[in-house]
């Protein structure tokens, strides 16, 4: 007996509930397989009618031996990790010690492709030890739809990205396996938009396929997707427009986080026509011409895509109330060939009736007066800004008052 404790995993006495006549001391071989035979050491245990492991009951008559010191049977294979109840006459006695096997986990299929909140199916080999499955972005999935030695059924979260499956194993020793090729995850189509121009504060329906994977709706000049729908099916959504959404692509967030955005542009009815392309840029969607920044007392945002006056991006300028300024320096343009100096703004809330002083060079200040919430193209003439035959520096500076603005479409015509 003293030899058989030495060679097995022990199980302490005080870690067991224990009857007055059946006693369990040890169990193993530690790095047992299943399908291999694994030995059960204690007292009266020629009292014990059958054995239950987790997810598998071995009756006493097929044990390969079984004396009052010692039993010994084959593993099952679909048993997997958890504690050791021994059935007698007189009761039970359960291990508190986990009884864990050496497996080989093997991934034999997996779908090519799947969409959030269904269920796919894995097959393979001792599938009943898997403990976790990773979805690409690290979700994870623990509670199984089923679970067998050969197969997995797992429902697909809607975090879930295209990417490999990653499963965790347990055992004596645990597995990590990672499929080779990438589980494709469906995202939604969008296919069309209407109506287009569209009205503020009044439904627009969005037409696609896989809408249902849909989280939420970002218009432009929102600072979040709108998540609260008129209606919303597998092919079909339906929303109401805010009053503070602005023209430009839609763009649709799927439950993943993954965008999908619109081939065309959301106009509105009533807002300023497309601007023609300007004989000379300053600003229109990038700095040009080697113009940069060398203003103060602000933030600038050159690729901003929140709110646009006309083609992929804005410049937002973000005021601290300390006649901050964005100022256009670092190169020159002759005026000759051009009769006007362009340029759109709009204003954030909080920035109607403020000024806002346009200077060429070092001449005196065109005022302007802001509107909030809408585009406002301005054509100032030459005389406008001092007549300056070469312009160096183009300044749109604050009157001491904080806030943010976009401009767009800055130059000579």
């Amino acid at each position: 007996m003293i030899m058989f404790v030495g060679i097995f995993i022990a199980c302490k006495e005080d870690d067991v509930t224990v009857t007055d006549d059946v006693q369990l001391l040890s169990f193993g071989p530690s790095g047992v397989k299943p399908g291999e035979q694994i030995s059960f050491i204690g007292t009266n245990l020629d009292k014990v009618t059958a054995i239950e492991l987790k997810n598998a009951t071995v009756p006493s008559s097929a044990f390969v031996k079984q004396s009052s010191e010692l039993i010994v049977l084959v593993v099952p294979n679909e048993t997997s990790e958890g504690t050791v109840t021994l059935k007698t006459a007189a009761g039970d006695i359960v291990s508190k010690t986990i009884l864990s096997f050496e497996v080989a986990v093997k991934i034999e299929s997996v779908p090519e492709s799947a969409r959030p909140g269904e269920n796919i199916t894995i097959k393979g080999q001792y599938l009943n030890w898997i403990k976790e499955v990773r979805f690409a972005k690290d979700t994870a999935v623990i509670q199984f739809v089923s679970q067998t030695l050969n197969e997995l059924v797992v429902t697909v979260p809607f975090g879930a990205q295209t990417g490999p499956l990653i499963f965790l194993a347990g055992g004596t020793e645990p597995m990590t396996i990672e499929t080779e090729k990438d589980l494709v995850i469906a995202l939604p189509i969008l296919k069309s938009i209407a109506p287009n121009p569209a009205e503020r504060e009044k439904e627009l329906t969005i037409t696609g396929t896989n809408l249902d994977l849909v989280q939420g709706v970002l218009l432009k000049g929102l600072t979040a997707p709108i998540t609260e729908f008129v209606s919303k099916t597998a092919t079909q959504i339906v929303l109401k427009i805010p009053k503070t959404a602005n023209k430009g692509i839609v763009t649709l967030v799927a439950y993943s986080g993954l965008t999908v955005e619109s081939a065309e542009a959301l106009k509105f009815v009533g807002d300023l026509p497309d601007l023609a392309p300007l004989k000379y840029a300053i600003y229109e969607d990038a700095l040009m011409n080697g113009w940069s920044n060398w203003g103060w007392g602000s933030t600038a945002d050159f690729a901003s895509t929140d709110n646009v006056r006309d083609g992929n991006d804005a410049a937002k300028m973000t005021f601290t109330g300390a006649w901050g300024a964005l100022k256009f320096a670092g190169a020159s343009v002759a005026t000759a060939s051009y009769s006007e100096i362009s340029f759109s703004v709009f204003g954030l809330p909080g920035t109607e009736g403020k000024k806002l002083n346009v200077v060429a060079n070092t001449g005196s200040p065109f005022v302007i007066i802001l509107k909030e919430g809408v585009w406002t193209e301005y054509k100032l003439s030459k005389s406008d800004l001092g007549n300056p035959a070469t312009i160096t520096e183009l300044m749109f500076q604050e009157t001491g008052w904080s806030g943010s603005i976009y401009l767009d479409h800055i130059g000579l015509r």
